[in-house]
């Protein structure tokens, strides 16, 4: 049985790729925001942004 994998992506990475957005402009993933703004990896509160994300 194939496992199925859920990838988000941020809305802008396109714009950033091709040159028409800077990094510090490009809205983060997880979070939505630009510049990011994610609690610090590992804590409680990251882990329940990762699940409300990805449902």
């Amino acid at each position: 049985m194939a496992k199925k994998i859920s990838v988000k992506r941020s809305p802008d990475l396109g714009d950033y790729a091709t040159g028409k957005k800077d990094a510090s402009k490009v809205r983060c993933a997880l979070c939505t925001k630009a510049p990011c703004a994610c609690p610090p990896f590992g804590t409680p509160e990251y882990f329940a942004l990762i699940d409300k994300r990805h449902g």
